[in-house]
């Protein structure tokens, strides 16, 4: 489609009409070349659609809830070895955090933990290296599960 094509149509009235049909024209329209023909348009679009259509379960399948973390910062800094920083895809165990911190840490660094959540921003916890197992524990600890309920179409059926 070019800059300088119109829309096929216009986007109809979602309650009243078939909102697969017409989105299905305008991605085929979308996709296909100006020469060619409408049903060929729907073809490809209805196509594309079927299979973005397991992409969207996916998707719903991968959403996190509000109080999730989705990515876990280690922040050390001290007047050694200066600031360091890693960010995790996985939160560390306690057990994990020690051996982290006894790899990265020397005596007397603060060592921040920041727990990024999915939509309840960051919970950050802070000590002083060394420090033990009870510490470890609160670290990493995860931010509270607020009892918001999910949205429709992201709740777990498990």
């Amino acid at each position: 489609m070019t800059d300088d094509q119109q829309p096929s149509e216009q986007v109809p009235d979602l309650p009243s009409a078939c909102p697969v049909r017409w989105l299905a024209t305008d991605v085929g329209r979308f996709l296909t070349d100006d020469d060619g023909t409408p049903d060929e348009a729907v073809a490809v679009g209805r196509r594309v659609l079927a299979r973005a259509a397991g992409e969207v379960e996916d998707l719903l399948g991968s959403a996190f809830a509000p109080h999730e973390v989705v990515a876990t910062e280690l922040r050390v800094a001290g007047p050694g070895r200066g600031f360091r920083r890693t960010v995790f895809a996985l939160p560390p165990s306690p057990a994990a955090l020690l051996l982290l911190c006894l790899r990265l840490c020397d005596g007397g660094d603060d060592v921040h933990l920041l727990q990024h959540t999915a939509a309840r921003g960051t919970t950050t916890r802070t000590a002083r290296w060394p420090f033990g197992m009870a510490e470890a524990e609160r670290l990493t600890r995860p931010p509270g599960r607020d009892t918001d309920a999910l949205p429709d179409g992201l709740r777990s059926e498990a």
